[in-house]
């Protein structure tokens, strides 16, 4: 079993049963792969954020049912607070909290979809998932991760 598979493909092409990507509280319209997973979803999250229902917030949860547009049968949208604050540490604790969810929710294999932004580097989401995939609770997991756009 390969624990993680770093792939560079869009974000509706990522199989597993749970595809995630963060949003952010500082970022409209939507950008990345959370406006292609949005977009593939016929618009839910952009709706819930105009209806006031999702903010982007650090730890938002907004889980919605795949359709025949996308590889994943769930989609995950995650608050990852505000872009313009995030650092390589802020980022390795929302994969790890991420992981944290899809863990208790039951999923065993999650597709996690980054939009590479100025100055990250996929190998920096790679340890962070590695760093918590070593850790004994999560031995029976299996991450497919994906960074597009500007590679840092």
């Amino acid at each position: 079993m390969t624990r993680l598979q770093v792939l560079d493909s869009p974000a509706d092409l990522l199989p597993g049963e749970v595809i995630a990507s963060l949003f952010y509280s500082d970022v409209r319209p939507l950008t990345g792969p959370s406006a292609l997973l949005d977009w593939r979803l016929d618009g839910v999250l952009t709706e819930q954020i105009v209806g006031g229902m999702a903010h982007g917030t650090p730890g938002e949860t907004m889980l919605f049912a795949a359709n025949r547009k996308l590889a994943a049968n769930w989609v995950l949208f995650y608050g990852g607070g505000s872009l313009a604050r995030l650092t390589p540490l802020t980022l390795s604790g929302l994969i790890g909290s991420l992981l944290e969810v899809v863990h208790r929710a039951g999923f065993h294999r999650l597709a996690i979809a980054l939009d590479c932004f100025d100055g990250m580097d996929i190998q920096e989401a790679e340890h962070a998932v590695w760093d918590f995939l070593d850790k004994d609770r999560f031995h029976d997991m299996e991450v497919v991760l994906a960074c597009r756009g500007p590679r840092g």
